[in-house]
């Protein structure tokens, strides 16, 4: 095999929007001794190798066309569990939901998670991912106690914030470029209940939307909100605020009951009586312009209803992840797929850079069809994203005929995010330029950076499509200035 072509099946990739594809050659190995003789194979023939998780980055981060993926998805084992201590020790594969499926009834839950639970560790870690509770209990990253990382050159290192402390803070984040993780270690969280208390209210401003968010978020653990994409003037930028809290020791009456995992999914059937599986296909209408302005004007109207601010209790699971439970829902999208737009914005300019993405997308009759906001706080890595401020995601829907125009609109709003100091998450990035990520980056950490590439992958092993697109030029760029 080492001397050989690497023999692995060529496949279709594509990104989470289903815009971004690929043929690679995809290879899934199940043992660390398997990747490391794809290495070895990858660099016998001189092409590069680009690492995969679950597949869950909305463009190109996890794709590399045109030659081989390793594919981490069956390296799913835990390796070590502690019901004592809540530290679990994980191979890269393994899921958001295996993760919480193992640990839940003995009232462990992962300490961040995305808004999909097929995300795998491997790809969190890379990625550096963040939840509804960054601004209180910071990113994924954090909450890794240490990691084993292989090297392109085949060598094994154990990382920690006290060992190999410079690899373990840049690979964290680094989206595959350093090496592949075949170890992670994290410290999972202490909760009493399989159940939140949640509550939605309404704000009819941005500014108001964004004071709830803080002050609820002294309040609750959890804070997200919706935004009106369709709402103009005085109202640009109202919305709806669900704030979560956990239950304390002794709130829940049967804490076996919501704790176990078999309590967690909710019902095959919306609003018990519609089977989920159809969702995708009825609501294909609501990704059209007239069904997101409908849809967006039918969500501010229901959270406006006398008993929608009632507090109640949600299963952390449908809590955090209702759209897993939805087969297939991003088929609502196709057959042009979707781009996502996430900025990531200094408290102070966030209301202005927001106000102003939601009127651009309006004046360019491209209204987005959902809006997300979430708070946050920085991260200590070294391709930190993460600012003390807020987000906005941005979900555009890519009708035929409409490309080019939403294209150009993306170049807008990403040079504006960029020159008003906000950052971007390359996990959910397709349209991202060289120049507007060094923007929005700080050259010193791109720089040192591409020292570490240089020294652990002088031979550039490890590529992607992202890596080619934004990284590696923002890179030269940045080395450039610092000389």
């Amino acid at each position: 095999m080492r001397a050989e072509r690497l023999a692995a099946p060529t496949e279709t990739l594509e990104g989470y929007g289903m815009r971004q594809r690929a043929r690679s050659r995809v290879a899934r190995p199940r043992t660390l001794e398997e990747i490391v003789a794809i290495f070895e194979a990858a660099r016998a023939e001189g092409v590069s190798v680009g690492l995969r998780g679950g597949g869950n980055s909305y463009g190109d981060a996890a794709l590399n066309g045109d030659a081989i993926v390793l594919d981490t998805s069956h390296m799913n084992r835990i390796l070590a569990w502690d019901p004592q201590s809540g530290v679990i020790t994980c191979e890269p594969g393994v899921t958001i939901a295996q993760l919480w499926r193992g640990t839940l009834a003995g009232g462990w839950w992962p300490p961040v998670v995305p808004g999909t639970m097929a995300v795998t560790l491997g790809g969190a870690a890379a990625a550096n991912v963040h939840g509804k509770n960054n601004w209180r209990t910071g990113s994924f990253g954090e909450h890794i106690l240490r990691c084993e990382l292989l090297l392109p050159s085949g060598e094994r290192v154990s990382c920690s914030p006290d060992e190999n402390a410079h690899l373990f803070y840049a690979a964290i984040g680094g989206y595959g470029l350093l090496g592949c993780f075949t170890a992670i270690t994290i410290q999972m969280r202490r909760i009493y209940s399989g159940l939140v208390n949640v509550r939605q209210t309404a704000h009819p401003t941005l500014e108001a939307l964004l004071a709830a968010l803080d002050a609820g978020s002294e309040r609750a653990t959890h804070a997200v909100a919706w935004v009106d994409t369709g709402a103009r003037g005085k109202a640009r930028g109202r919305g709806l605020l669900k704030t979560m809290g956990e239950l304390g020791p002794g709130e829940d009456p049967n804490p076996h009951q919501s704790l176990d995992p078999a309590f967690q999914p909710p019902s095959g059937r919306l609003l018990g009586v519609v089977p989920v599986a159809w969702v995708p296909t009825l609501a294909k209408p609501m990704a059209t312009p007239p069904g997101i302005a409908l849809a967006n004007w039918g969500q501010w109207l229901r959270g406006n209803l006398p008993w929608a601010s009632r507090p109640h209790r949600e299963r952390h699971v449908p809590a955090n992840f209702l759209l897993n439970f939805f087969p297939d829902f991003k088929r609502i999208y196709c057959p042009g797929g979707l781009i996502q737009q996430q900025s990531f914005v200094p408290r102070e300019q966030a209301p202005a850079v927001f106000r102003a993405l939601l009127t651009r997308s309006q004046l360019a009759g491209l209204q987005p069809a959902l809006a997300v906001l979430k708070r946050h706080r920085p991260s200590p890595f070294l391709l930190n994203y993460l600012p003390n401020g807020y987000s906005l995601a941005l979900d555009y829907a890519m009708p035929r005929g409409r490309e080019a125009a939403t294209l150009k609109l993306m170049g807008e709003l990403n040079a504006l995010v960029a020159a008003s100091g906000g950052t971007f998450f390359l996990a959910k990035d397709s349209t991202l330029t060289p120049e507007d990520y060094l923007l929005a980056s700080d050259p010193a950490a791109l720089a040192q950076f591409a020292q570490l590439k240089r020294q652990y992958d002088p031979d550039e092993l490890l590529q992607t499509n992202l890596y080619r697109r934004v990284l590696r030029p923002a890179f030269q760029l940045a080395t450039s200035v610092a000389q």
